[in-house]
């Protein structure tokens, strides 16, 4: 199998040039032959569009606070495992998350989800020697949460002096190396609107415009050390979903006026069976033939409203569906196309100069206006007040809000769900027959279950075949985070489930069968210098080669010796890793409340802050919030639909500390 690489791609803020960055090696890699996957780390419809003219593959939306962690592993699975290489663009600055106290939605915490490296773009214009005191800053952030700074990039630099200037400053202090350097250039500039950069269909940005970036990575950049540097272990491949029954058309507006949808909802939309058909409210006269339902998603109807409104025939066919019962769903953009007029300015932005009125669909009793300034921006949880849209299994979703205009409402309409977000819950949307409308951009790809849980929180796939075979679930955390307690409640699910016997295995079992006395094993290994982890490595691989199922309490920590020690050991031996935390309050209470030893509290807090690095294909759960027998049952859930061949790590896919 060939090599995967892969890399999240940050910056100190935005506006550094990271889009262009991400273009250009993207380009760069495809250009070399391998298959390249784009990802835009946060809740962007924009930037993915460039990343999809630069692969020539959809590219895929990253958020942990959208989509839970399970959430995005799954995505990346899905989007990363045939590639040869990912790309994973930033949003806003590494640690830029949903509060300061917070990291959910930042590219650090996708980094550290996913075990990715970083590579930090800065716009090093009017910088020098500075470079190092930021980027040692970045650097020892990223540690802290197990997450390694690997390369820097140079943006807008001014010269070759002032490259080689940048690239001293951070060899003299022994920080992550320069990559290379890419100069200010026009093929750099993107076009910009109010919500950000302007979508690729809308500018000048083509193919060979991606070339050209390309051509400026490959002249300014160490591809070599690059790909060196980001070697990682290859997305295991997605299970299988089950065939859809009977399809359904589900006609998609899509152009430049409607351009915004989650590539992940689209796919979760046709596995229930959708037959996802585009048409364009701006150049279309009629709805597509047989169309069971409308998906109207975000955009900027505002720029593009005298064609829309010119557009009579569409206008009028998408009321007719509309009065005869036919089934909408409208977000933010689509929502004011759906109003009965549209009130902008005609600056080809709907922001300055003449205010017109233009008609809409007039679906809906209500005046969309554009406003001179931002109206909402954030995170939403969502709470349906009846069913989900377009037959969606779910009572509660989360998304994000993000537009410059207010919808006024001309009678009164039953909300379409509750937001919640920061000053607490509100009324939103429009809930009118068949019709559903509202601003959030909702995220459904990771369908909830039956229960109706929320889309960013953890679902369990259903176990589709019984475990068998040798193999091992790492539980991997810091001392005191519930690792044995919950060891003890897997076992008991593996015999009560499957009449399945297993063995624990830990570090402190086998110190306290290693009593210090003369001839014993703790005072050999001492003289010998054998490291007791080097047996318990051991013992978890012979015992699981030989059929048994391990059940391996472990401390992994910081040291890469015992990560490459243990996954040499269990090479081709099926593993799940698992990281067990819980919140730091309550490790504090759990590990000076201990009787089984002496308490030692610093020890454990520096373990849970500092040394736990995702592993490849890891499992987290929260013994804090979920007790241990839901905590088994999800591990074991996950294990069974993974499937024996699945979890087995080959050479080039091991973990590379």
């Amino acid at each position: 199998m060939s090599a995967f690489h892969a890399f999240c791609l940050a910056a100190a803020r935005s506006g550094e040039g990271k889009t262009a960055v991400a273009v250009a090696l993207m380009r760069a890699l495809t250009r070399r032959g391998l298959a390249v996957q784009g990802c835009k780390c946060g809740p962007d419809y924009i930037d993915p569009t460039f990343h999809a003219l630069a692969t020539g593959r959809p590219a895929c939306n990253l958020d942990t606070w959208m989509m839970g962690e399970d959430g995005v592993r799954a995505q990346w699975r899905a989007c990363a495992a045939d590639a040869d290489a990912a790309v994973c663009e930033g949003v806003m600055g590494l640690l830029d998350g949903r509060a300061p106290d917070d990291l959910s939605g930042s590219t650090l915490d996708c980094a550290r989800v996913l075990g990715l490296p970083v590579l930090l773009v800065v716009d090093t214009r009017g910088m020098a020697a500075s470079l190092a005191a930021l980027v040692d800053g970045f650097r020892r952030q990223a540690a802290r949460h197990g997450v390694r700074l690997a390369g820097v990039i140079a943006n807008r630099t001014g010269s070759a002096r002032h490259t080689a200037l940048l690239r001293a400053a951070l060899d003299r202090d022994g920080l992550p190396p320069l990559l290379g350097a890419l100069p200010r250039h026009e093929a750099c500039r993107i076009p910009k609107r109010q919500l950000g950069l302007l979508p690729a269909a809308e500018t000048a940005c083509d193919a060979a415009w991606t070339d050209r970036l390309a051509a400026l990575a490959e002249d300014h950049l160490d591809m070599e050390r690059l790909l060196a540097l980001t070697r990682q272990p290859r997305p295991l491949p997605p299970p299988r979903p089950a065939a859809a029954g009977c399809r359904r058309r589900l006609a998609v507006a899509r152009d430049e006026a409607f351009c915004f949808y989650y590539h992940a909802n689209e796919e979760a939309l046709r596995a229930r069976g959708w037959e996802l058909v585009p048409f364009s409210p701006l150049r279309d006269t009629a709805l597509p033939e047989g169309a069971a339902a409308l998906y109207l998603g975000g955009g900027y109807p505002e720029a593009f409203a005298a064609r829309l409104a010119a557009n009579t025939a569409m206008r009028a066919a998408i009321r007719d569906f509309a009065a005869s019962g036919g089934e909408i769903y409208a977000e933010c953009g689509g929502y004011m196309y759906l109003c009965t007029e549209l009130e902008a300015a005609t600056d080809g932005h709907g922001l300055e100069g003449e205010r017109r009125r233009w008609p809409m669909c007039g679906v809906l009793e209500a005046t969309a206006r554009m406003e001179g300034s931002l109206r909402s921006l954030g995170y939403r949880e969502a709470r349906f007040t009846d069913s989900a849209p377009l037959g969606l299994p779910l009572r509660s979703c989360r998304g994000h809000e993000f537009h410059w205009s207010h919808i006024e409402l001309h009678r009164a309409y039953a909300p379409l769900y509750t937001v919640t977000e920061r000053t607490g819950p509100r009324p939103e949307g429009v809930r009118d027959g068949n019709v559903r409308a509202g601003y959030v951009h909702l995220y459904w790809g990771g369908l909830a279950d039956s229960s109706g849980t929320a889309c960013g929180a953890s679902v369990s796939a259903p176990p589709s075949c019984p475990v068998s075979g040798g193999r091992v679930i790492l539980l991997n955390g810091p001392s005191s985070a519930g690792k044995s307690t919950l060891a003890r409640a897997l076992q008991e699910r593996l015999l009560a489930r499957q009449g399945r016997h297993s063995i624990i295995l830990s570090m402190d079992d086998l110190l306290r069968a290693c009593p210090g006395r003369p001839g014993s094993l703790l005072r050999g290994m001492a003289a010998t210098g054998l490291p007791l982890t080097a047996i318990l490595h051991a013992a978890a691989a012979e015992a699981a080669r030989s059929g048994a199922l391990v059940i391996l309490d472990h401390v992994l920590g910081e040291r890469p010796d015992w990560v490459a020690d243990l996954w040499r050991r269990l090479d081709g031996i099926p593993i799940l890793p698992v990281q067990v935390r819980c919140a730091l309050d309550e490790l504090e209470r759990r590990e000076k409340s201990r009787t089984d030893r002496t308490p030692d509290w610093p020890h454990a807090a520096r373990q849970a802050r500092d040394i736990h690095a995702p592993l490849p294909g890891e499992l987290t759960v929260d013994t804090g919030r979920a007790s241990p027998g839901a905590c088994a049952a999800r591990i074991l859930d996950v294990l069974s639909f993974a499937g024996a061949d699945s979890l087995a790590p080959t050479r080039e896919e091991s973990h590379e500390a």
